[in-house]
């Protein structure tokens, strides 16, 4: 039998159009920005940068105060990481009104 080759995907060399959100508060991950999804990727590093692909920019960005808290590598008390990750998500609230 004949194998039918399939394709997917896009034509190779086609790109999508997208945005990138870069902003202070979100230092050192951006957002880039398609019509399907919001893509966090960590512009501090070279090559392999991607970090995750989410539907809804509030959920990128949660992942990104997640993140930001996690590459601080300190110890804290359950109370002083809620109240951190709240102050962060405050300030980003308050930009982005999410």
């Amino acid at each position: 039998m004949s194998e039918e080759k399939r394709s997917f995907g896009r034509v190779k060399g086609q790109t999508k159009a997208q945005s990138v959100i870069a902003d202070p508060l979100l230092f050192p991950y951006e957002i880039s920005v398609d019509e399907y999804s919001y893509v966090v990727t960590d512009s501090s590093k070279n090559g392999n940068n991607f970090c995750g692909s989410f539907t809804d920019l509030a959920n990128a960005v949660n992942k990104i105060i997640q993140y930001q808290m996690a590459s601080k590598r300190n110890t804290t008390t359950l109370s002083e990481y809620v109240d951190e990750f709240k102050s962060i998500k405050l300030k980003i609230k308050d930009l982005l009104e999410l």
